[in-house]
């Protein structure tokens, strides 16, 4: 049993990181490697999409894909003691 002392201060520890799941950051290295258009040729602007170029479209459901992907990572991966009692230990 954790002392009132000691919920206080521990309950901004996270129980489950996501720096303990390995893969997780491969899919962050192939998210960001999509969106920063690196391997587009030189002055390449392909067909529009949108009104952007196909570059700029890729880019931007990149970014939308990755800021989704670091909410369901939190949500599913980093939960603190607080939040493990108020769950039932999930």
């Amino acid at each position: 049993m954790h002392s009132a002392g000691n919920d206080e201060q521990g309950s901004d520890e996270p129980i489950r990181e996501p720096r303990r799941h390995p893969w997780l950051w491969l899919v962050y290295l192939l998210l960001y490697a999509v969106a920063i258009p690196w391997y587009w040729p030189a002055g390449y602007r392909g067909p529009l999409v949108l009104g952007l170029p196909l570059w700029v479209a890729v880019s931007l459901i990149a970014v939308l894909v990755l800021a989704g992907w670091t909410g369901w990572v939190i949500s599913r991966y980093w939960t603190t003691v607080g939040e493990e009692d108020s769950h039932g230990g999930q």
